[in-house]
């Protein structure tokens, strides 16, 4: 009998394998394929650096020139520095990157989605650097480094949601530009905590087919609030590392009763269960409903984002929603 563990080992043997495999064919086809791949060595050729990463330190070009996406994060932090992928995934649910990126990401072929990426396209587009999500699974970092130096960042600790941004950035040899960015959108947040503009309590809450779920207070967009100077409701803070709350029935909508409401409808189904909540006693009684203090926002951007480009979006939403 194979026991699970010699399985598991087979199948990420057989994952490495087969990438070296079409690593080979795709070097022994010659022709144009043959001449990019010299190109894009060379122009990469001049210096290495290396890169704190999960997996160890990761020596990679020091100006990488054919980048490979395969976490939202990792392609909003490329855009951001001004460096377009030669490949990314697809958003969660859909077949193109998140339309917060704008047309620049929107023209990017697609090499994966959110949970694995297709090792054929990835060796198909010549990467010299691959920027994965954290938590990718031995196997599938095993498969990805035999193409190209692949950088997979540690989990953010709780309330750290930049540092996974910074280990993209090095990787890239623009944590500077990175940095600025972030620092602007700190800038802002610190601008109305000044102003006392927010104060008060304020929830995200991502509003699904089959109701409302409260997002962290440590997520980004929470944390935002919070440097802004909002103050979290209980029970997004109760969540511990959790990423949000189980769905809330109507009936418990009290649970999000804050001053301020930012509503993130997640896909086409959410929203509408959204504008049907909206005539419900029960959300007509919670005090931002009453006060006029809700705010419907982009659900990719407000759950399941970070980056600067959603930073900044997330701001943009904060401060339209003062004016």
């Amino acid at each position: 009998m194979i026991r699970n563990g010699a399985r598991q080992r087979s199948r990420a043997a057989a994952t490495v394998a087969a990438a070296a495999t079409l690593t080979l064919a795709l070097a022994a086809c010659g022709g144009s394929g043959e001449d990019s791949t010299a190109t894009a060595a060379s122009s990469s050729a001049g210096a290495d650096t290396t890169v704190a990463t999960a997996f160890g330190d990761v020596t990679v070009p020091a100006e990488p020139q054919r980048v490979i996406t395969l976490a939202e994060s990792a392609l909003d932090v490329a855009l951001g520095v001004g460096i377009t992928p030669v490949g990314t995934t697809a958003s969660r649910g859909g077949d193109k990157p998140s339309a917060y990126l704008g047309q620049d990401a929107a023209s990017i072929p697609i090499v994966g989605t959110v949970r694995e990426a297709n090792l054929e396209a990835v060796l198909q587009t010549e990467p010299d650097l691959i920027l994965a999500a954290s938590g990718l699974p031995q196997e599938q970092y095993d498969a990805l480094t035999a193409i190209a130096p692949t950088v997979v960042p540690e989990a953010a600790a709780t309330g750290e949601w930049e540092a996974p941004l910074h280990t993209y950035a090095q990787a890239l040899g623009a944590d500077d530009e990175l940095t600025q960015r972030l620092d602007a959108v700190l800038a802002r947040a610190k601008a109305l905590a000044d102003s006392n503009a927010l104060s008060g309590t304020a929830a995200v809450v991502r509003w699904m087919a089959n109701g409302p779920v409260i997002m962290n207070a440590n997520n980004m967009p929470g944390l935002l609030l919070q440097a802004a100077g909002a103050e979290p409701v209980q029970a997004a803070v109760d969540l511990a590392a959790a990423p949000h709350s189980d769905p809330l029935s109507l009936e418990n909508l009290g649970e999000i009763d804050a001053d301020r409401l930012f509503l993130a409808a997640f896909g086409a189904d959410g929203a509408s269960a959204l504008e049907a909540a909206r005539t419900e006693p029960a959300f007509t009684r919670l005090k931002a409903a009453q006060s006029g203090a809700t705010s419907s926002v982009d659900g990719g951007v407000w759950s399941s984002s970070s980056g600067p480009i959603a930073a900044e979006q997330v701001m943009d939403d904060i401060e339209a929603a003062l004016r």
